[in-house]
């Protein structure tokens, strides 16, 4: 292995603790909860999220589809509730016109 190739998989690697640190250490201050059927969310696709957050991204219309690629991702490995609290973080960003603030700077409270 070159040393770009070891210093990819060490920042891969790097990253995949800190998104396992971050889902741990979310799930420890909002522990999972299973909701009644009465608590369950409307079914929403990620076209009319996408649509949604394009609206409200108004002129940043190329960042919103940029985040909503990464909050699709994101979704795939994060906890319903965490992905939750990204996507209103990003919906409030857009209408704000400021980038999304990450868990950390939220302080998860």
């Amino acid at each position: 292995m070159d040393e770009m190739a070891v210093a990819n998989l060490d920042a891969r690697i790097q990253h995949a603790m800190f998104r396992t640190k971050r889902v741990r250490e979310f799930q420890c201050r909002f522990p999972p909860i299973e909701p009644r059927d009465s608590e369950l969310l409307p079914r929403i696709g990620w076209s009319q999220i996408e649509r949604q957050l394009r609206s409200l991204a108004g002129p940043d219309f190329e960042r919103a589809a940029w985040e909503t690629e990464v909050l699709r991702v994101s979704a795939r490995m994060n906890p319903p509730e965490l992905f939750y609290r990204e996507l209103l973080t990003l919906a409030w960003s857009l209408i704000d016109g400021v980038r999304a603030p990450s868990l950390t700077e939220v302080g998860m409270d």
